[in-house]
């Protein structure tokens, strides 16, 4: 049987990758540029339901425009042979990234996943639902840049045969949302679910439905609760309410979009609380000594040391260890001397600053409670890994769209400072005027405040615009 050469004026090269539907090859057009050449399987031609469906789909999958879809370049019928030729991505699918690493960095997995639920919200608004989004679908460049392919091919799998016939769900069992198992209608709130599975074993390196046969698989999406990633990673706690919303059996108590999934979970990694932690019985005095001789350490726990990632130095409840409403009392003992204890002019507030720390705590003037945390010091860092002296373009890689200009802070279209999530502020360094893409200061503020802390300060808008001043007045870092 003579080897094809070529199809539709692509040159078949060497193949690349093989699955259920048929093979990939790597290949070139008439200039010479490399493209990835998919035929699938010669049976899949011969069902004419099935043939005219790709011919159709895979059409209206070329029209998709976005940065993060692999771009169809062709597609049709030769010889008795279905093909599509895609744009050619360098790099390595995410399954083989995560058969070669386990599992991801929290900040990297959202980036990928970001890409990912970009490309699909863009899809959904063009009428495709994906069905089959899955680590083997996801292309990750040499860049990092990642890209969703295989749109309109994945639903039309089981007109030649799937677990359930005709009728059944399409899909990758250990992806597929309920209402595909069960045969309904399915929008593309299903992919958000498919994507968070995806999410969930990059974080974890396991899926979060796992069984001893692919109906174990079925009926634990069907049937069985959300698995908590806290169980696995604690340091992630945050993200388990994230991820009980994204897996829930009703399409309707998911988030409406991939964007509002990866939204959340980039606040969640943005307020990662701290792992859980065996402590044997001690004194209280000597805990507290125990406090303040590793507080300053905590965004550094993991960088020599294996396993579980360390609790983040700043999250959306704390910055080394300082909690909002702690009084002046408990964050001398917590933080220890040296300190400097200072009134901040026009409100009052008695402020209790730590040099040797780079931190500075703000207390209410008519009730000595902690009411702004802010922090210069570089080694102190978000769950992203984020903080003082990193660059813009990180945080914003890291948290996305989590990462919001403060309007309070923005004055003739220069940014000036960002809020993320609901509790902390970065505040940028000024240089000559100017805005630099450095973060200068981290600061911690009460979201929900009051709108009148009786000081006369403008707080509507809880004690972010205070915390903005203060944070943009503060001592910026050195790294």
């Amino acid at each position: 049987m003579a080897v094809l050469q070529s199809i539709a004026g692509f040159r078949i090269g060497p193949e690349i990758g093989r699955g259920a539907m048929g093979v990939v090859h790597l290949g070139e057009d008439g200039d010479g540029h490399r493209v990835a050449l998919k035929l699938l399987a010669p049976e899949l031609a011969v069902d004419d339901r099935f043939r005219r469906r790709f011919l159709r789909e895979s059409a209206l999958a070329a029209t998709l425009d976005h940065p993060n879809v692999v771009r169809t370049l062709a597609t049709g019928e030769e010889g008795g042979l279905l093909y599509l030729a895609l744009a050619y991505v360098d790099g390595s699918d995410l399954r083989q990234l995560l058969r070669r690493e386990r599992r991801l960095d929290a900040a990297r997995a959202l980036r990928i996943i970001g890409d990912a639920g970009d490309a699909l919200d863009a899809a959904h608004a063009a009428g495709l639902v994906h069905r089959d989004v899955k680590p083997g679908n996801i292309l990750v460049a040499d860049d990092g840049t990642s890209y969703v392919c295989d749109f309109g091919l994945a639903r039309h799998v089981s007109s030649v045969g799937s677990l359930t016939g005709d009728r059944g769900f399409v899909g990758t069992v250990d992806y597929v949302a309920p209402e595909q198992i069960a045969g309904r209608s399915v929008d593309g709130r299903a992919d958000v679910y498919a994507l968070a599975c995806v999410l969930f074993e990059c974080l974890v390196g396991l899926r979060p439905f796992e069984g001893e046969s692919e109906l174990a698989v079925v009926f634990a999406h069907l049937n069985e609760k959300p698995p908590r990633i806290s169980d696995h990673r604690p340091e992630l706690a945050a993200f388990d309410p994230v991820f009980e919303r994204a897996l829930a059996k009703s399409p309707g108590a998911r988030h409406p979009t991939c964007r509002q999934f990866v939204d959340a979970a980039r606040v969640a990694l943005a307020g990662g609380v701290p792992a859980r932690r065996r402590w044997r019985p001690i004194a209280a005095a000597a805990a507290i000594a125990a406090a303040a001789a590793t507080a300053t350490g905590w965004g550094l726990l993991d960088r020599d040391a294996p396993g579980p990632a360390a609790a983040p130095a700043v999250t959306q409840s704390s910055i080394a260890g300082v909690h909002l409403g702690m009084t002046i009392p408990q964050v001398k003992r917590l933080l220890g001397s040296p300190w400097r204890q200072d009134v901040f002019s026009a409100p009052g507030y008695p402020t209790l600053i730590f040099h040797e720390r780079d931190v500075s705590v703000y207390f209410d003037g008519k009730k000595p409670r902690a009411i702004i945390v802010t922090a210069w010091n570089p080694d102190y860092r978000i769950a992203g890994g984020v903080g003082p002296c990193s660059k813009l373009a990180d945080a914003k890689r890291a948290f996305g769209s989590a990462l919001k200009p403060s309007r309070w802070n923005t004055q003739h279209g220069r940014v000036y400072g960002y809020t993320l999530g609901q509790n902390l502020f970065l505040a940028m360094i000024e240089t000559d005027k100017r805005v630099s893409d450095t973060i200068g200061v981290v600061a911690l503020y009460d979201g929900n405040g009051p709108h009148d802390d009786g000081t006369g300060v403008d707080v509507r808008n809880g004690t972010l615009p205070f915390a903005g001043f203060v944070a943009l007045s503060e001592t910026t870092c050195s790294s």
